[in-house]
């Protein structure tokens, strides 16, 4: 996926693997969209067929979801396991950048860590969050947040997920690139956050002749 013009010259990138949907999140062209995504991916998987319905409700609400949020790209995962289907989605915002921080400042990152709160868990089942600055190659440096969480995509309609989100500041404009990448599938945590990482690791940010 090649993103959209980020200021001046600069684009952006991302690398997806062959087993993710992108997914078109406008409303007047995803529904025909989706329906032909779910026919390719039970093409692939027979063993989907008797789950064709809970896979097209899948990536119908992380479409939705995406637009609502104002992304710019979306891409979503459906993979067979023993007991149902393994989702997983990774979504990017272009984003303003914190009030008042200017786009020249050589720390770009200080601006943002007081936006993102660590959380330690009270029991082994409570949600957690850590927050960490690390070098992404290719982009400089970006500060990331993940744990496990409790949404509320739907009122009253609680849901639990892992998730992983990199911010990154873009050069030359008061503007952060957001890499969302999250699962309902809280029992494989870690093996989701070694996925996330290593997608989010494909981000590039480009120059354009």
């Amino acid at each position: 996926w090649a993103g959209p013009g980020l200021a001046g010259a600069s684009g952006c990138s991302l690398r997806v693997p062959p087993n993710r949907f992108e997914l078109d999140v406008r409303p007047a062209t995803r529904e025909a969209a989706i329906r032909q995504l779910g026919r390719e991916r039970i093409a692939q998987g027979p063993e989907l067929q008797e789950r064709r319905a809970e896979i097209t409700k899948l990536l119908r609400d992380q479409a939705t979801a995406a637009w609502d949020a104002g992304a710019v790209y979306c891409a979503g995962m459906a993979e067979p396991v023993l007991d149902g289907v393994l989702p997983a989605t990774v979504t990017v915002f272009l984003l303003p950048g914190p009030l008042g921080a200017r786009s020249d400042e050589p720390d770009r990152i200080a601006a943002l860590l007081p936006m993102l709160t660590p959380k330690e868990p009270k029991d082994e089942d409570d949600t957690w969050t850590r927050v960490r600055v690390f070098e992404l190659e290719g982009c400089g440096q970006a500060v990331r947040t993940h744990g496990v969480e409790d949404l509320e995509p739907e009122p009253g309609k609680p849901l639990r997920v892992v998730q992983m989100q990199t911010f990154i500041p873009i050069p030359d404009v008061n503007r952060v690139l957001l890499v969302s990448c999250s699962s309902p599938a809280t029992a494989v945590a870690e093996g989701l956050f070694d996925l996330f990482d290593a997608l989010t690791g494909t981000l590039r940010l480009e120059e354009r002749s």
